[in-house]
């Protein structure tokens, strides 16, 4: 059996014992207003019929049942926001501390990424550099160092075909254990007292003869190299060969 409060229209559904106490005046135990029980009796949960009911001392009260028309009404809910799982807060301290710290290292990425050529001329630098490099995809500069190529062959003798001319070729190995770019050839021209009369650099198309075939000169790689010059006279007897 089913009552309703007509205040509050809760729905109850009291025992015959919780009637005989009360005398079928209930006490509701939402809004904690009497009101006649039996009045509003009936086998299914009846509507609100508005009409006035006089509080009353002696009535027992109760407490709303679940019944299908009020679902989980009165059930405890909290808010959507209070129900959340709430993230320890980061002081605002650590929140600088954190922000700097990653600033700090995007700015180090971003120097060391456009100084990369110059900082792989070092050796420390270069084996970090190049496995940084394959991971990103940049590239680096071949690594450059002269002091390691070695005139191994040179010859000086006047042009077969062309008159007042010289037809030089020199021989020069890479003598690092690692490959690196092209190197400039420089040529000086000097008098007998070692004094510089003239001097011209090469690159090296030019001293090949055409561009070469890859993009660096490999460890332990020889090249033949030959130049047609013009002959300075008989003030030049020596010729001295450098790479830059």
């Amino acid at each position: 059996m089913y009552t309703q409060c007509p205040h509050c229209l809760t729905v109850y559904e009291p025992s015959a014992e919780q009637l005989a106490s009360g005398r079928g005046q209930l006490r509701c135990g939402v809004c904690e207003r009497v009101f006649d029980a039996l009045e509003y009796l009936g086998d299914e949960p009846v509507r609100l019929r508005a009409k006035a009911v006089p509080h009353g001392a002696a009535a027992p009260r109760i407490v709303p049942a679940q019944i299908p028309e009020q679902g989980e009404l009165f059930q405890p809910v909290s808010p959507g926001f209070a129900r959340r799982t709430r993230v320890p807060a980061v002081p605002a301290s650590g929140r600088w501390w954190l922000a700097a710290c990653v600033l700090g290292l995007l700015l180090g990425a971003q120097i060391v990424l456009a100084q990369r050529d110059e900082l792989a001329r070092d050796p420390g630098w270069r084996a970090f550099l190049l496995r940084a490099c394959a991971t990103l995809g940049c590239s680096l500069q071949p690594w450059r160092t002269p002091e390691r190529i070695q005139v191994t062959a040179r010859d000086v003798r006047p042009h077969p075909s062309v008159p007042d001319a010289l037809l030089i070729s020199v021989s020069f190995r890479n003598t690092a254990p690692f490959a690196q770019a092209w190197p400039i050839l420089e040529l000086t021209l000097r008098d007998l007292d070692g004094n510089p009369v003239a001097m011209r650099r090469f690159r090296v198309q030019e001293y090949l003869g055409a561009p070469p075939r890859s993009e660096s000169l490999a460890a332990g790689q020889s090249v033949d190299a030959t130049l047609e010059l013009a002959d300075p006279g008989k003030r030049v007897i020596a010729y001295a060969f450098d790479f830059r």
